[in-house]
């Protein structure tokens, strides 16, 4: 096979040694040489010369936060977001339509619903739902999957009556008299979706597969499944390898849920989750620490101003201590979510302890999300060399949100890009998707732009240049998931990994950023989306 050698184009490396070029080659997955078009011509007088026509490459995108898994389940329900269903009666229509297209599925399940985006501004109840079934049950997911709805069947199903407490890190909604609206937040959703029907492996290998093809359509040709162990940890690595071995256009990194690893009285160390795929890599172990802010579960030290509530730990400080220091222990890079300021400085305390009572090089503990923070808590992230990883489309998709639940103050001090990276602090950019719909470029413009739905700016000071997003969005979740020897940028050696832009987006304004096209998506040197002539 000979090389291949792309010219005619600008290339954006995100490399600190040679950050612009003119053209590359690459031989099967790996890239060749990266620099001047006329000196590669030169030097591989034998490649395969692909014209890019004047357009803009940078490297491939790496969410290095999402939910491969649960991404490609979401595919299959009913699309419940604003754009499909802006309120009640419309979200009732959407399920009605899908359990007419899936006669034979023993559960109705919707997905991407947000009560902050409905026109009602409130969650659904089961007598909502109970219009779409009286006979099944029904069941749709918060966008944040840190909530949902059921019907009067599936409540039934589930045992769930005025009687029945809250779960430990969960609470069940109630109306004035005391009897369950169908609204579960948190750990209380658990309570509904264990009869929920087994996923088959099948059905799982296809979610992997409709995901990974749905991400590159997007330029992500990496990412990372935040929630593996949710329900059978090794059937989900199992379906997850099956895929990728398949051909799923995606390089991915596992994040074992901390609650998994602990087998028979011990912790399972990274060595002892095989995978059997270069493409399927494991080392990072997850930790839940509070809930969302679209639910008002995320742990504040001040009040919701909305609801008078400080949000909630899912999990006692001891049990923290016992999966944080546990995990580390263990020989594991913990990425924990942590939303609230209450649970981001929960989690560095553990994190100091952890790394005092077991020293160990390069650990690169990160907090996920890391959302409200002040200037304590981001030197803090700095001392301890904590990865800060966020979401810049949650602003653009959510910001209404939580302008209502914190007030306008603190909701300009929602992820504070800027500050973060002046400090010195590491960070990443990701999605969360399926929380957001997760295009990488949307979440560049929601960088460059901070605003909500409703045009309101969250912390201008805040704000990046799309050149700086962009190489957050794939340099800075390489560093995430200690990966950058082979992706992150682009250079000889690395992966041929890599997308093609409509625009120049150094010189792209905000304004005219919907005109920005993925024109292809390149995964190990081949072709997974759009067309590179």
């Amino acid at each position: 096979m000979p090389e291949t050698l792309l010219k005619n184009v600008t290339i954006y490396t995100m490399g600190e040694e040679q950050p612009i070029a003119s053209a590359m080659v690459w031989l099967e997955e790996r890239l060749l040489a990266v620099g001047d078009a006329a000196d590669l011509a030169a030097r591989y007088p034998s490649a395969k010369r692909v014209d890019g026509g004047g357009l803009f490459v940078v490297p491939g995108f790496n969410d290095c936060h999402c939910h491969i898994l649960a991404y490609g389940l979401d595919l299959s329900a009913a699309n419940l977001s604003p754009e499909y269903a802006p309120d009640i009666p419309s979200l009732v229509a959407q399920l009605r339509r899908w359990a007419e297209e899936h006669p034979d599925a023993a559960w109705i399940v919707g997905s991407f619903y947000d009560q902050n985006r409905l026109a009602e501004r409130r969650h659904p109840t089961r007598h909502d739902l109970d219009q779409v079934s009286c006979e099944k049950p029904v069941f749709i997911e918060h966008t944040s999957k840190h909530g949902g709805v059921a019907n009067s069947v599936a409540l039934r199903i589930a045992g769930i009556t005025r009687e029945t407490p809250n779960p430990p890190g969960g609470s069940i909604e109630r109306d004035a008299h005391g009897e369950p609206t169908g609204v579960l937040l948190e750990s209380a959703t658990d309570l509904v979706t264990r009869h929920q029907p087994p996923l088959s492996h099948q059905q799982r290998v296809r979610a992997v597969h409709l995901a990974a093809q749905a991400m590159a359509e997007k330029g992500i040709t990496a990412a990372s499944d935040a929630s593996t162990g949710w329900g059978d940890l090794e059937g989900e690595i199992a379906a997850c390898v099956q895929a990728v071995n398949e051909g799923a256009p995606l390089r991915v990194t596992l994040m074992i849920l901390a609650t998994a690893l602990r087998r028979d009285g011990r912790w399972l160390q990274p060595q002892d989750i095989g995978t059997g795929s270069n493409g399927v890599r494991v080392g990072i172990a997850k930790v839940f620490a509070d809930g969302a802010l679209t639910t008002r579960t995320a742990a504040l030290k001040e009040p919701f101003v909305d609801t008078g509530t400080t949000g909630m730990l899912l999990h006692s400080e001891e049990e923290l201590q016992e999966l944080i220091v546990g995990a580390h222990r263990a020989g594991w890079q913990i990425a924990t979510h942590a939303i609230g300021d209450r649970a981001i400085e929960t989690v560095l305390n553990l994190y100091a302890q952890a790394m005092q009572a077991q020293p160990r090089a390069d650990v690169r503990h990160r907090i996920e999300h890391c959302m409200l923070l002040d200037d304590g808590l981001i030197d803090r992230l700095r001392r301890l060399g904590v990865v800060a990883v966020l979401q810049p489309e949650f602003v653009a998709r959510l910001g209404d949100a939580y302008r209502y639940g914190l007030g306008e103050e603190r909701a300009r001090r929602l992820n504070r890009v800027t500050s973060l990276l002046r400090a010195g602090v590491r960070v990443a950019f990701s999605s969360d998707c399926p929380v957001v719909p997760g295009a990488p470029l949307d979440g560049v413009r929601a960088a460059m732009e901070r605003k909500t739905p409703l045009g309101v700016v969250l912390g201008e000071e805040e704000r990046v240049s799309a050149l700086a997003a962009i190489r957050l969005y794939t340099a800075g979740s390489a560093v995430a998931v200690k990966d950058e020897a082979h992706t992150g940028i682009l250079a000889a050696g690395k992966r041929a990994d890599f997308v093609v832009l409509s625009r120049d987006p150094a010189a792209t304004p905000p304004e005219e950023w919907e005109a920005m096209q993925i024109v292809a998506t390149v995964f190990g040197g081949r072709v997974v989306a759009g067309r590179l002539e």
